[in-house]
């Protein structure tokens, strides 16, 4: 018989705490174990790398996934919404450690009453913060959190929050501010699909390609009148023309690269989003032309 006995497992990547416990062997004589409880932890690139994954699958399918893949490891959403706030937390402070997963139960009934703009850098990070402290502290994910803009649910905290970390991954810094909208809007709203949309988008095209590319004159009505405007005018035109037929888009601006306030717009037809494919129709305008994009506005 061995006493005393001790368990040690090494498992790569991972760290383990141990806790005393006895077990009773033949109801007779006891033997003191050392249980491991795993702890899994990711760093902050992984995190945003799969806030980037999660950010896509929303925009495509218009719902969260069950769960994100992190280094063989499948992270419920609830977990993966304290993951991103610690990261964001982490970020606000210039720290980079790594960050220990928990177990957090799933909200009970998310509901939001939130209105369409933007939450500044300091808006979000303090709604990372609060959001994580309800986490640390109830051992779940919220139903919503109060914010500038309203009352933002369960779901639109973890796409927001990944928007916000996509975008790290990719500028190797925090946005300026992240947009917003109603989940519950997106949700009911008409978007077309299929090849009914597709006509759409082509009749709009083919009208937009008549307008010529020329700077200074950024409204779209005056575009729409005189018959020619700038990056500006042009998607302020399709965005109003496309959003009016029930298109899914969104107006697209660059923070850096040759046009740094150069605009152009993206569009879902039930694909995910693609860049207003401006050769297509013959335009005089054209599309991205740098790096650090971000969103203007959405219509969904």
């Amino acid at each position: 018989m061995l006493v005393g006995m001790v368990l040690i497992f090494n498992v790569s990547g991972v760290s383990a705490a141990t806790t005393s416990s006895s077990t009773t062997i033949n109801h007779t004589k006891t033997v003191t174990a050392k249980q491991t409880a795993v702890k899994i932890n990711f760093t902050p690139s992984q995190i945003n790398t799969a806030a980037s994954k999660v950010k896509t699958y929303y925009e495509t399918n218009h719902k969260l996934p069950c769960y994100v893949n992190i280094n063989n490891h499948k992270v419920t959403m609830p977990q993966f919404l304290q993951l991103v706030t610690d990261n964001i937390y982490q970020l606000s402070n210039k720290k980079s450690n790594s960050i220990t997963l928990k177990n957090v139960t799933a909200p009970s009934k998310p509901v939001e009453n939130v209105k369409t703009g933007q939450l500044t850098q300091a808006q979000y990070i303090s709604l990372a913060k609060t959001t994580r402290n309800y986490i640390y502290t109830k051992g779940a994910a919220p139903n919503n959190v109060n914010s500038s803009l309203g009352t933002i649910k369960f779901q639109n905290l973890v796409y927001s929050f990944s928007k916000v970390l996509a975008f790290q991954a990719t500028n190797n810094r925090l946005p300026n501010y992240v947009s917003v909208t109603s989940l519950t809007q997106i949700s009911t709203s008409t978007v077309k699909n299929g090849s009914n949309a597709q006509a759409i988008v082509d009749s709009i095209g083919y009208a937009e390609a008549k307008f010529e590319d020329i700077q200074g004159q950024s409204s779209p009505c005056v575009m729409d009148q005189c018959g020619y405007g700038d990056c500006w005018a042009d998607s302020g035109w399709l965005y109003n023309k496309l959003s009016k037929a029930g298109i899914a888009v969104r107006v697209i601006g660059h923070t850096k690269g040759s046009y740094p306030l150069h605009r152009w717009i993206e569009i879902n037809i039930g694909n995910g989003w693609k860049t207003w494919d401006y050769a297509k129709y013959n335009s005089q305008h054209h599309g991205p032309t740098g790096s650090g994009d971000y969103v203007v506005k959405s219509s969904v």
